[in-house]
């Protein structure tokens, strides 16, 4: 099993990893112990490739050569959200 299936968030952590929004329970900006193979954000310009939503400097961000990566991992967000019983955006 991959380990971002077993990935559980921090107690009392709220924040939702898929739209970057709710309440952490840290003081950490980037959670530390999410695994890469649920970032949906581009590296570049931190465009939401799971909520389609961001100021992506790019033209057409699903053709963007930044986001090649972060756009192969949002299918295992929802998978992962499926999976925890939140809803999928």
């Amino acid at each position: 099993m991959e380990r971002w299936k077993d990935f559980r968030p921090c107690p009392r952590c709220a924040y939702d990893f898929a739209t970057g929004e709710g309440e952490r329970a840290c003081s950490w900006g980037e959670c530390p112990y999410v695994p890469e193979e649920l970032n949906v954000f581009c590296d570049y310009c931190r465009f939401d490739f799971a909520t389609m939503e961001g100021n992506s400097p790019c033209s057409d961000p699903m053709a963007c050569e930044h986001g090649v990566e972060p756009r192969s991992h949002v299918e295992n967000v929802r998978e992962w959200r499926r999976a925890m019983g939140f809803a999928v955006p």
